[in-house]
């Protein structure tokens, strides 16, 4: 498998409008040559979402969403 390094990772907020409430969904983007790209879910896997979830401190994943339109 491909393996990269990524510094900049974010979350999106899907409800960015409301103000004071935790973000817990979102889309996830990393910067790429100084653009925010979101990130597809082919070949993403539930350890994927772990990892970040981790990452951002939650105690663990959802299930991500396999066909969102």
């Amino acid at each position: 498998g491909l393996t990269v390094q990524v510094e900049d990772v974010r979350i999106r907020a899907t409800y960015s409008h409301r103000k004071r409430i935790p973000i817990t969904e979102g889309f996830l983007e990393v910067k790429d040559g100084g653009k925010w790209r979101q990130i597809c879910n082919e070949g993403w896997t539930e350890m994927n979402s772990r990892v970040i979830c981790g990452m951002y401190g939650f105690p663990g994943e959802k299930r991500f969403n396999t066909r969102p339109y």
